[in-house]
């Protein structure tokens, strides 16, 4: 928790929470199993979502529900989400996940003020909220980015020939394998220089 406010400033933040998608094979069977793996962008995908720490860390991983799937109905349906509201409901409430406008705002999962005006003071408050919060929450979209350069096979154009419980078993041990780097403080530089030589 400490991490995020050295980093940023932002108080009471234990990870950010964000979905990616992973690239699949289209999945045998009926044309409708089969279509809920397609996202808005015509391709196959898994819809994964990661909550990270400061340093990448992920916390957490839920990689099992197709790339036609919404974020938020991912969050709904999360291990994490009980744990919160009834941390929250315990009386702790000094601490939040930071999420994006497709995650509804909570006490516990704070999200974005949306429709604030082009021509608003840079001063406000919902506006330097909003400005520490985008700040804060692209810890995880640097996470997506170290995980898919560490493990390409995550990469969009890579594609996993597996079937999707295969491929929820793969992305799950890349999420592992990249704690491991971070706990032994293997550097991504490191791995790219070792691929070059």
């Amino acid at each position: 928790m400490n991490g995020f406010y050295n980093c940023y400033g932002f108080p009471g933040v234990i990870g950010c929470i964000d979905c990616t998608h992973v690239a699949i094979v289209p999945p045998p069977g009926t044309t409708h199993y089969e279509r809920s793996y397609v996202n808005r962008k015509n391709f196959h995908f898994i819809n994964t979502q990661l909550i990270c720490d400061s340093k990448l860390k992920i916390l957490n991983v839920n990689a099992l529900f197709p790339g036609s799937t919404h974020d938020s109905y991912i969050w709904s349906n999360s291990t994490v989400l009980p744990v919160l509201q009834n941390l929250h409901n315990a009386g702790y409430t000094n601490y939040q996940l930071l999420g994006d406008s497709g995650y509804p705002l909570r006490p516990w999962c704070l999200t974005p003020i949306l429709n604030l005006e082009e021509d608003d003071d840079e001063n406000t408050p919902a506006f330097l909220y909003n400005e520490a919060l985008q700040k804060t929450r692209s810890t995880i979209e640097r996470c997506h980015g170290v995980l898919k350069l560490r493990f390409r096979c995550l990469l969009k154009d890579r594609v996993l020939h597996y079937t999707p419980n295969k491929a929820t078993k793969i992305i799950n041990a890349c999420c592992v394998l990249n704690n491991l780097c971070i706990a032994h403080n293997f550097q991504l530089s490191d791995m790219l220089e070792e691929r070059e030589s």
